[in-house]
């Protein structure tokens, strides 16, 4: 047989399939796509928030929360339009934007660019990611110029005091943990100086820190993102876990020290677009006054 006829007859074998494949075959095609489906989907959580230390001056406070939106390749301009719609058709007195706008610190620049305005009766506040810290480090100041720009308060090491009839309560923001300066000494007195405190970090990995700072820890209720809840979990585990401890924080409602966290699933997706075990969301926190 010559080497060209042996050549072609090759091409026509079937190639072979490993064992992976062989099981893949065998599915239907739903489970295969599902998490393709899931990646595109969003989630309103809608929570109501109790506790005594609440002044009552600040029962009914409503708080968007949303982090992780990574815009780009993965997350489209139209659904970015989107999510600022569904935002401000829920008339917040406060929104909260938990970090990593886009797939590095040039998509954030690119996210703030496309002006998503998102609103708020008070106030627009928001937190810097690992994504948006990458380098170029001049990156940073043009992102927080352009969230000004667009009516948002960046909280970069500082925070925010709203008073009502004499009682205050703070709402305070770090840098990333890993790729920024955070500074949590900066905030700590605003945050004990006010009678209800919240701490906003993109990622739960520096909360620790926070409890082994000298003094009463400095808030009450921290909302975090990064984890995106796993993205891919199987039985409540990451498959591959972003925090260094692991499933400890990984999703979902926690107290430790006496503050209580809610670390979110987030919006987008990082790496590859899929999710299972951990639906998209975005939050609606209601201050409850607890007697």
């Amino acid at each position: 047989m010559s080497k060209k006829r042996l050549d072609r007859e090759k091409k026509k074998r079937p190639k072979e399939i490993n064992g992976l494949g062989r099981f893949l075959m065998k599915l239907p095609p739903w489970p295969i796509l599902y998490p393709l489906y899931l990646a595109n989907q969003l989630d309103l959580e809608e929570e109501l928030y109790w506790s005594p230390r609440l002044p009552l001056e600040f029962d009914g406070l409503r708080i968007v929360f949303l982090s992780d939106i990574h815009y780009g390749p993965l997350y489209s301009e139209e659904r970015v339009r989107d999510l600022a719609e569904r935002v401000n058709a829920l008339h917040a007195d406060i929104v909260i934007l938990g970090g990593d706008y886009g797939v590095n610190s040039f998509g954030a620049l690119e996210f703030f660019a496309l002006k998503p305005h998102f609103q708020a009766n008070i106030a627009v506040l928001a937190v810097l990611g690992n994504h948006d810290r990458m380098l170029p480090e001049e990156n940073k100041e043009k992102i927080l110029a352009a969230m000004r720009e667009d009516g948002i308060t960046p909280l970069l090491n500082d925070g925010v005091l709203l008073e009502r009839e004499g009682h205050r309560l703070a709402i305070t923001g770090v840098d990333d943990y890993y790729c920024g300066e955070p500074d949590c000494s900066r905030i700590a007195d605003m945050g004990r100086y006010a009678d209800f405190s919240i701490f906003v970090s993109h990622m739960p990995d520096l909360l620790p820190d926070t409890f082994e700072m000298p003094g009463r820890l400095f808030y009450h209720l921290a909302l975090c993102g990064h984890t995106h809840g796993g993205q891919v979990t199987v039985a409540g585990h990451a498959l591959f876990s972003s925090s260094l401890y692991g499933d400890r924080f990984l999703s979902g409602w926690y107290n430790e020290q006496g503050a209580d966290i809610l670390v979110s699933n987030g919006v987008g997706v990082s790496g590859l677009p899929v999710r299972l075990g951990a639906r998209p969301q975005y939050h609606l926190i209601t201050l409850k006054r607890e007697e």
